[in-house]
């Protein structure tokens, strides 16, 4: 009988802002028309400082985005950057890079770099949300009976109470 652990990966370090527009940010207008004061004129959306990011993926194995890298090596367009990686990274997780972007062709600052987070598939452990599960085989007296068992994490093997009465696929 098949039984699926789910263990909760906690807050991830890692950091999770998106880029986002770098054009102009229309601020809304109350009046009927379009005003000067509707748009924002910020630093960054100038073309003198204009600065253009870049998004690229990185592949992790589940232990670096699980326990984090203190160097992990990668090229992005020819370029060879080594990035740091907080524990608890997640598929999906975006980590900003400053000034790794492209060059801005209006002067000389760099846009950001964005990584992608992608997690390589585990024999054992996958992804659900925020939880990491695992499906452990149990036999049908510790179904019945209940029992306690050893199972399997990322940081080592921990006991499990498993209630009598558990049915095959039940989550725990």
């Amino acid at each position: 009988f098949p039984v699926t652990i789910s263990l909760p990966t906690g807050a991830s370090g890692a950091n999770n802002r998106s880029g986002g527009n770098r054009g102009y940010d229309y601020r809304g207008s109350s009046g009927a028309g379009v005003g000067s004061g509707d748009f924002d004129f910020s630093e960054r959306s100038n073309h003198a400082t204009a600065v253009i990011d870049r998004q690229s993926n990185i592949s992790l194995t589940m232990s670096e985005a699980y326990h984090g890298v203190q160097k992990k090596r990668l090229t992005v367009a020819n370029e060879v950057i080594d990035v740091r990686i907080q524990p608890g990274a997640k598929p999906g997780t975006k980590l900003r890079i400053r000034g790794k972007g492209q060059l801005s062709p209006y002067g000389q600052q760099r846009g950001d770099l964005f990584l992608l987070v992608q997690i390589e598939a585990h024999p054992f452990f996958q992804f659900d949300g925020d939880n990491l599960i695992c499906e452990v085989p149990i036999s049908p007296d510790e179904s019945v009976l209940g029992a306690q068992i050893d199972i399997p994490t990322p940081d080592g093997t921990v006991s499990l109470n498993v209630p009598p009465g558990i049915r095959s696929g039940q989550s725990l």
